[in-house]
């Protein structure tokens, strides 16, 4: 019992820090195009009807049948899972680091990875638990082999490889750890599963047309070299820059009163109860290059799709999830053995932590009154379909400046919210960048366009009202439309510093608009 005593601790806290966060994102979207499905509906999918998601066979089946089963009803279900999701995965990446640390140390690295501010989105959307389970499970594997459980470990690499399509980093950068040690039997033992989860990801690219849109084909070498360099600089700069201090800093802004208590709570229990931290010890270089590995062909893995820089904002921070297993086993390696220091640095990440998580909390809350607001407006459902609708507000939570969790800012999750309670086929959010082009306006960042020349109404989601209005009335109320901070370097507009951005990255134009 009292071995395992701060595996339930943390059990306690992810529970508070989880429920009630509920659905975010895709995750509406995805319910909606399983409406009516049942259990077995879902899981007799032919791969065509399952699509991308088949490229992540084990995590569509034991976890995406909660869209189709569960709908938007029962939220408490999806955080029960997400809290055995983290549970399990904080105990699976403590066996790992075990292997190399002392059992304090190896507790605090799989319990600062699985909790990191950097990447808050693995613990809270439900769609990306799998960013943290695969590794999880990998690592646990990856024990199993080092401590000679050769076909045990084997089963359970097979399992976290076709967990994710995320899973490959790990499996071969995980790998080098055995190649350095000269371990050449249990490295490949390691490898086989991520060898053959690749072969299986190219067979369905190849077999199913459409199926696999992350490799972007038309990337030339020169994107390509562009890609590898915004890839660190932008991992660097969310992880030790500006934008990891602006996250804390409004983090800690976040906190609200329950959760300062047990803050409170957990340090004086630390400062009474833990009597020092064991000593820090020399550790293989093998498990160094291991991790950096790891997060090296994560950038690889990115600049081939030409779709992703690292962002500590947003729930795109997903991506940043590779490197931070690196950070929490330097900072559990380095972590004084002094107990002033350490419960000092212990203050310094929990309160973020809490923070973040009393934001998602009050987010989920906010997103269910404006759900609940658009199921019950009777001047919504009275707009002729042929009409197109103009939403405002609510594109993003706001975390302090900037703007952090997506909500209309996605336009499929538009479609999906209103889907089941208008008419209205054409429904757009604007943004302060929303263009008009020759009758219609333009999303930039999504390439849409939706018609002017239809009878326009605008709903202001923060209001809750419904008001007819003109095309003359559209440029006025685009520019009334407050300023989206995604990224501080937006304040450096019409510098060089966009042009270069721009230059690495021409997606991100939207940014300066």
């Amino acid at each position: 019992m009292t071995k395992y005593f701060p595996l339930y601790f943390i059990a306690f806290i992810l529970s508070y820090l989880i429920m009630p966060s509920g659905l975010h994102g895709d995750d509406y979207t995805v319910i909606n195009s399983f409406n009516g499905y049942s259990f077995w509906n879902f899981i007799g999918q032919t791969p065509d009807e399952v699509g991308s998601l088949i490229l992540n066979p084990i995590s569509f089946y034991t976890l995406w049948w909660a869209y189709a089963v569960l709908g938007n009803e029962y939220q408490i279900i999806y955080d029960l899972i997400k809290i055995l999701s983290s549970v399990i995965s904080v105990y699976l990446i403590f066996r790992f680091f075990s292997d190399y640390m002392s059992y304090d140390r190896a507790i605090i690295a799989s319990f600062i990875f699985v909790l990191y501010p950097l990447h808050d989105t693995t613990l809270y959307w439900y769609m990306t638990l799998q960013y943290i389970l695969a590794p999880a499970i990998l690592l646990y594997a990856h024990h199993l082999i080092r401590n000679n459980k050769i076909r045990k470990g084997f089963l359970v690499t097979i399992v976290g490889s076709f967990l994710s399509y995320a899973s490959p980093p790990y499996l071969f950068g995980l790998t080098v750890i055995f190649l350095y040690e000269k371990k050449l039997k249990k490295a490949i033992v390691f490898a086989t599963p991520g060898i053959l989860y690749v072969a299986y990801y190219f067979w369905m690219k190849f077999n199913y047309a459409g199926l696999e849109r992350r490799i972007n084909a038309d990337l030339s070498i020169l994107d390509f070299l562009k890609q590898m360099l915004i890839q660190p600089l932008s991992f660097l700069e969310s992880a030790i820059g500006p934008s990891y201090w602006l996250k804390v800093f409004y983090a800690i802004e976040s906190i609200g009163f329950i959760s300062i208590i047990i803050i409170a709570m957990i340090l004086i229990f630390s400062f009474i109860r833990v009597k020092s931290f064991s000593k820090v010890r020399k550790l293989p270089k093998s498990l160094y290059i291991g991790l950096i590995s790891v997060l090296l062909l994560s950038f690889g893995m990115f600049a081939l799709t030409g779709l992703y820089s690292h962002s500590a904002f947003n729930l795109g921070n997903r991506t940043t999830v590779y490197g931070s297993l690196f950070i929490a086993f330097l900072l559990a390696a380095l972590l004084p053995a002094n107990k002033k220091s350490a419960i000092f640095l212990l203050i310094i990440f929990l309160a973020p932590v809490f923070g973040l998580s009393d934001h998602w909390k009050n987010w989920n809350e906010n997103q269910k009154v404006v759900i609940e607001n658009i199921k019950n407006n009777q001047d919504l459902k009275e707009i002729e379909s042929d009409s197109t609708l103009i939403i405002t507000g609510n594109l993003y939570s706001k975390l302090g400046e900037h703007s952090h969790i997506e909500f209309f800012s996605m336009p499929w999750n538009v479609n999906a919210i209103f889907h089941n309670n208008t008419k209205i086929k054409t429904i757009v959010a604007i943004t302060p960048y929303t263009e008009i082009r020759e009758g219609y306006l333009v999303d930039p960042k999504f390439s849409e366009k939706y018609s002017l020349k239809n009878k326009l109404y605008v709903y202001d989601s923060e209001k809750n009202l419904v008001k007819s209005v003109s095309s003359k009335d559209v440029p006025r109320l685009i520019k009334q439309q407050p300023k989206i901070i995604r990224h501080w370097v937006q304040l450096f507009k019409n510098t060089w510093v966009q042009d270069i951005i721009v230059w690495l990255s021409p997606r991100l134009v939207y940014l300066f608009k």
